[in-house]
């Protein structure tokens, strides 16, 4: 069972920032999702929020900031305390991937809402990712099915994954030709994943944070958990793989 971090190891660093990847890294973790929006200059940036109140302490609009202007904002607002700045802006998608070599898969979320512009979102993951050997670590994913259906047709190379807190949307993900199906732990019932498992798709289960929460799910077989604790799932996953 893979262990990725969620949005870097958001319970022990500053969250979607190069220091927490870094971190998550030091840690033994090899897989992230981190979270994806476009900045004001139409630049694929790690944040959660379209706001930078909540991680960094001053409001600003991601649609309205240039990557640049985030990059030198301070995310250590929110989440548990940390001692240096260094690292702590918010990134584009290209800083990330260039400062974290040692990652073999990313779980890139598209958060979309009305103001998203999702040909552009799919015009820069394009520029990034121009073919199947440049995506090769990478599978995108979303809550917005209308997002996959198009980045299905327009970049077919890449991998997606349809997410959400409802069983009955595996149907929606099959009928898109989801490689990924990200789940609420809720939800990942044991007739859930029987169900899941005549697919073909991986199941990636999120956010386990409780060490009796992971030894469900490994029993069960999933795929993958999505945790704010990579420290602490590591070692018990590897412990359980023995």
């Amino acid at each position: 069972m893979q262990v990725f971090g969620h949005r870097g190891a958001a319970g022990e660093a500053p969250e979607n920032t190069i220091a927490g990847a870094r971190h998550a890294i030091s840690r033994g973790t090899r897989y992230v999702e981190i979270d994806l929006r476009l900045s004001a200059d139409k630049q694929l940036v790690i944040v959660h929020d379209n706001s930078t109140e909540r991680t960094c302490g001053i409001k600003r609009q991601i649609t309205r900031t240039t990557a640049k202007q985030l990059a030198q904002l301070d995310a250590r607002s929110f989440g548990p305390p940390w001692p240096r700045k260094a690292q702590c802006g918010i990134p584009t998608l290209k800083q990330y991937l260039h400062s974290t070599p040692e990652l073999k898969r990313y779980q890139l979320e598209v958060k979309s809402d009305r103001s998203t512009d999702k040909d552009q979102v799919i015009a820069q993951l394009g520029t990034l990712f121009p073919d199947r050997v440049a995506a090769k670590k990478v599978v995108i994913t979303s809550f917005d099915y209308e997002l996959l259906a198009m980045l299905n047709e327009r970049l077919p190379y890449l991998r997606f994954g349809a997410i959400s807190y409802k069983t009955a949307a595996l149907s929606t993900a099959k009928k898109l030709g989801c490689d990924y199906f990200c789940c609420y732990e809720s939800i990942a019932t044991e007739k859930f994943i029987r169900k899941l498992r005549q697919t073909d798709m991986h199941l990636s289960v999120w956010t386990v944070n409780n060490p009796e929460s992971i030894k469900r799910l490994y029993a069960l077989g999933v795929d993958s958990i999505i945790t704010d604790y990579p420290s602490m799932a590591i070692p018990l996953v590897n412990s359980l793989m023995r």
